[in-house]
């Protein structure tokens, strides 16, 4: 399981001396995973520890390349959860998912994008000191607010009741996505828990990411708003090229969630001919309210209950859906890049 080490621990796992951990760290840092800022400490990647021992055996038996040192993808996978509606269990989805990436290896990075009323801090029991509209307003760089959470994950906390936020304009939400830019190259994964519905900041976030995980419940209204934003980013050409998946949350049985995500796929191939792949479901269970209570994920609190298997196996699921293409250029660089183009259009428009 990856996870966060100090200079100290790194080099008591490598046995190194600090002056040849750091030449090493200036002489190759293609090779080595990209450190993580947490507050004013960067840390290092667990995975440093075996390629720097690695790269200590090759300069001991004599070698000169590191060529066959194992390299890290440039940029981070950047998958937006979103939906049509609230209370649906998104932030908890995301939430979670992103311990279970962590659990299977993968360093994981979730931000809280439902800029205003953000509340992924509250459901994993942390107290952020700095708040996303610092970034905003260039008093904090945007590594400065990434926060340990539970089981290792990174945490960049949003913006609890702040109106200013909620109702941002373009220039700001593109400066954030700017600021984003800088920190795909610090996780493997980042989750970007969205805002619910079709505000101009959920757009921008979903037009952002490499992927889209649609949160769907049974209910009627949840099927319907989800569609409505679908047929949104249809409409604005911002689904090209990127997959789309549902899971099915709230369920009380397989054959209800079956036929939740058949009602909604069906529709997206008939009216938009856009396809949805469904990445798995999620039962109804007690445990999460009992969690909530708690201020715990339910992966962590209790780790073997219904919800937290099923959890699990949407993150085994969409771990097997990695498209490697997509990471070689920025997620959040490429969206910047498209609103500079339109507004240049416009621009010789008028």
């Amino acid at each position: 399981m990856a996870r966060l080490l100090s200079i100290e621990e790194v080099l008591q796992e490598t046995g190194l001396e600090e002056s040849l951990l750091r030449f090493y760290e200036s002489e190759y840092p293609d090779m080595l995973p990209k450190k993580v800022l947490r507050g004013d400490t960067l840390s290092f990647n667990s995975a440093a520890v075996d390629i720097f021992k690695k790269i200590h055996l090759l300069h001991s038996s004599g070698h000169s390349s590191v060529e066959t040192l194992p390299k890290k993808s440039e940029y981070g996978r950047v998958i937006a959860v979103t939906s049509g509606k609230g209370g649906v269990g998104k932030t908890n989805i995301a939430l979670n998912l992103a311990i279970e990436f962590q659990r299977q290896g993968k360093m994981t990075l979730l931000f809280d994008a439902d800029l205003g009323m953000a509340n992924v801090h509250l459901l994993a029991g942390i107290t952020p000191c700095h708040d996303i509209m610092e970034v905003i307003t260039a008093k904090r760089s945007i590594t400065d607010l990434i926060l340990e959470g539970p089981e290792g994950i990174g945490i960049i906390p949003g913006g609890g009741g702040i109106l200013a936020l909620a109702d941002s304009t373009q220039h700001e939400r593109m400066l954030l996505v700017n600021a984003l830019e800088k920190v795909e190259k610090s996780a493997e994964i980042i989750l970007v828990d969205t805002g619910a519905g079709m505000s101009a900041n959920v757009r921008d976030f979903l037009a952002s990411a490499t992927e889209l995980l649609f949160v769907l419940t049974p209910d009627i209204t949840s099927l319907a708003d989800a569609y409505g934003l679908l047929k949104s980013l249809h409409q604005e050409n911002s689904l090209e090229g990127r997959p789309v998946y549902t899971v099915i949350n709230m369920v009380q049985t397989l054959k209800q969630a079956a036929e939740v995500a058949h009602r909604f796929s069906s529709c997206a191939r008939q009216f938009l001919d856009r396809e949805v792949l469904n990445i798995g479901y999620i039962m109804k269970d007690a445990t999460v309210g009992a969690a909530t209570v708690r201020r715990t994920p339910y992966s962590v609190f209790r780790p073997q209950a219904r919800v937290s298997i099923n959890t699990r196996n949407v993150a085994a699921a969409l771990l097997k859906t990695e498209r490697p293409e997509i990471r070689l250029s920025s997620a959040f660089g490429r969206y910047l890049h498209l609103v500079r183009d339109q507004s240049r259009k416009k621009c010789v428009m008028i």
